[in-house]
């Protein structure tokens, strides 16, 4: 490839790599969406799929005789300059390409069954975007303690800890047969009845939520 012809690749390499940072970065910012509203409940996620474009550009290249290629921004005058113009039109379509590079992702669903005031059976369902079971998988449970505390204070409550007897009696559960693992997660009896618990669920990047009351009948 002569050097003004590779100067151009290399110029729509660049533009076309500004093009995709830009799409990465706005699916960024839709990521950083949160997960939950202000009452616990789940809200959409957004999704770009793709992005079609259509470039019309007149580039211009010049040459001189110590072998410098540039771009033509302003005039150039003297006999020792050389000049090429290309005029084109570059059309094309950007994929985003899945989590995983397509394969089914994960997709984890948490339930609760109250035990009595304070005691629940968690109960965490792991399955994948194509509709399988997933069995003998390892899902990390946790309190969220960050989103305990916001949506308590939504209720009027103040959560400053946990407190010793809130606890789950699992962090890891391996699902069974049915993609299906269980454990029990006790409630402190000092902590107000109005608070809201939230125990969340991980498998690789796939993460559920479950908001609790704290208090209840039996």
């Amino acid at each position: 490839m002569s050097t003004p012809s590779r100067f151009i690749a290399e110029s729509l390499e660049e533009l076309l790599v500004s093009i995709a940072d830009g799409v990465r970065e706005a699916q960024d910012a839709l990521n950083s969406a949160p997960p939950l509203d202000r009452f616990g409940r789940p809200l959409p996620s957004y999704h770009l799929p793709y992005l079609d474009f259509q470039l019309q550009a007149t580039m211009e290249t010049v040459s001189s005789n110590s072998g410098a290629v540039r771009l033509r921004i302003i005039p150039l005058n003297g006999s020792n300059t050389a000049t090429q113009e290309i005029s084109s039109t570059l059309s094309g379509r950007l994929v985003a390409v899945p989590p995983g590079e397509g394969l089914p992702t994960p997709i984890l669903s948490l339930s609760s069954t109250r035990e009595n005031a304070r005691r629940h059976t968690i109960r965490v369902t792991a399955s994948n975007s194509a509709g399988e079971i997933l069995v003998g998988q390892t899902i990390e449970l946790n309190l969220n303690m960050e989103a305990s505390k916001q949506l308590s204070l939504i209720q009027g409550i103040t959560l400053t800890s946990q407190r010793a007897g809130t606890r789950l009696a699992d962090a890891l559960l391996v699902t069974d047969a049915t993609g299906s693992a269980e454990t029990r997660f006790d409630i402190d009896p000092g902590i107000p009845a109005k608070a809201v618990l939230v125990v969340s669920a991980e498998l690789g990047s796939e993460v559920a939520h479950l908001s609790l009351p704290a208090g209840g009948g039996a």
